[in-house]
């Protein structure tokens, strides 16, 4: 087996090993072993060589990273042919045109615009770069480089080789990978650190994940959110108190796939969904299994970096006032009306009526909250905007949702105080807007089953 030079976890349940003769060899993620080996890179239209690096970014597309340059890769969710998008065909655009905060080397060390090594989606809202000895991280929802960044990986991936990395892939779950001439390095996300390593040989295999690692929360069948709340449950990430989980020789007994569940306590890894209206609530119940995994995956993506958020308030999850087969009613949407934290060790509250809803609204603004107001809330609330229309339904349902994804300001399925801004009144989407002044409306599946 040749050294590998990229690597990519896909929302097909493969990972993808790029090699520098421009072969590369795939694995099946749900069961860690190698399908194929050698296989020719013309099976990726238009990409000119084997990546430097290769990140799946979500809602339908890839980045790969070839010196100065980069391309993006489309996964149409049609049935039309996958591959490079047109406008990203040579000549390419450049990581120092489109790629803002990476360190340039002007207060020494290297200039990251002329590549790097190696890139992956922790599954956050944020995507790791590696160059060297050093990392940056890149916030999808600002689409830059965080602050404070480059580090260097000695003394923040404990165990990871700290020279650097050649390649890297997560295909969700409990494990992500790292390739380094002829070894790897398995990163357990629970403990962060690394757990095993070892050649890079024929005997290599990925630990199982479950499937739909990396598909939007939208996306999944019963089946694999089952799996999915499985593997979260065995890692001590949330408890079911109905119906009991029971594991099987075969497999889950309990609960059944498309089966609605009752979270308890209310809390995924320790962060705690609050319900305004009932706030002694012990329980999320009445909950959609793919609606549960948005509420984890949301908790990921909120408290991926400073500050530290310890509960998320809500208006109502399962349940609402419509008819038996409206998305609240079948535990399949979100009302979030608050995030409640410590920054820096002060406690802090952002309410989405207080600090968005109520705020005045001048002439020709179309979004109220402001990164000059209120940085901390306005960080907060795009970060949730962000993760509705990249795992939540966006601008359709389920794999009729296509990129571009909404921005601030527009419409979709994602429903907010600034919704619509310039519906004329009276129509539909300034009466969602007027409803929506005090929450977050996150849905999975259509409004009315």
């Amino acid at each position: 087996m040749t050294t590998v030079r990229s690597a990519v976890s896909w929302p097909n349940d493969k990972t993808y090993l790029f090699h520098a003769d421009d072969t590369y060899d795939r694995y099946d993620s749900v069961t860690g072993v190698r399908e194929d080996s050698g296989l020719p890179l013309a099976n990726w239209p238009g990409l000119p060589r084997s990546p430097d690096a290769f990140v799946w970014w979500g809602a339908g597309k890839a980045y790969a990273f070839l010196g100065s340059t980069y391309v993006r890769y489309d996964q149409p969710t049609d049935d039309s042919a996958d591959g490079v998008e047109a406008e990203y065909l040579p000549p390419h655009f450049t990581l120092a045109d489109n790629w803002p905060g990476l360190p340039t080397g002007d207060g020494g060390g290297p200039d990251w615009r002329n590549g790097i090594d190696a890139a992956l989606n922790w599954g956050n809202g944020k995507v790791y770069l590696f160059k060297g000895d050093s990392y940056v991280r890149y916030d999808i929802t600002t689409d830059r480089v965080d602050p404070g960044y480059p580090r260097t990986i000695a003394g923040n991936w404990t165990g990871l080789t700290p020279d650097g990395v050649d390649a890297a892939a997560y295909p969700g779950g409990r494990f992500a990978y790292f390739f380094r001439g002829g070894q790897f390095q398995r990163f357990d996300v629970d403990a962060d650190r690394v757990d095993a390593s070892g050649p890079l040989d024929a005997s290599f295999r990925l630990a199982p994940t479950p499937s739909g690692g990396v598909t939007p929360a939208r996306m999944l069948t019963p089946a694999q959110a089952n799996q999915l709340m499985a593997d979260l449950i065995r890692r001590g990430k949330l408890a079911l108190k109905s119906p009991a989980f029971v594991d099987g020789p075969a497999g889950i007994v309990s609960p059944r796939p498309g089966q609605r569940v009752v979270v308890s306590p209310p809390a995924f890894d320790g962060l705690r969904f609050t319900n305004q209206i009932s706030p002694t609530a012990t329980v999320i119940d009445n909950l959609d299994q793919r609606m549960l995994i948005a509420l984890y995956r949301l908790t990921r993506w909120v408290n991926n970096s400073a500050p530290d958020v310890a509960e998320l308030l809500h208006l109502g999850i399962g349940h609402g006032n419509g008819p038996a087969n409206d998305c609240h009613n079948e535990g399949r949407a979100l009302d979030l009306s608050g995030i409640v934290g410590t920054l820096n060790g002060t406690a802090f509250s952002r309410s989405v009526k207080k600090d968005w809803g109520d705020l005045p609204r001048p002439a020709g603004v179309k979004v109220r909250i402001s990164p000059t107001t209120d940085a901390l809330g306005f960080g907060l609330f795009t970060t949730v905007f962000r993760f509705g229309t990249h795992e939540c339904e966006a601008t359709a349902f389920g794999a009729a949702n296509k990129w571009p994804m909404p921005e601030l300001g527009g419409t979709g399925f994602v429903i907010y105080p600034d919704y619509a801004p310039d519906a004329a009144p009276g129509t539909q989407n300034a009466k969602l807007r007027a409803d929506h002044q005090n929450h977050f409306h996150l849905q999975v599946g259509v409004t009315f089953s």
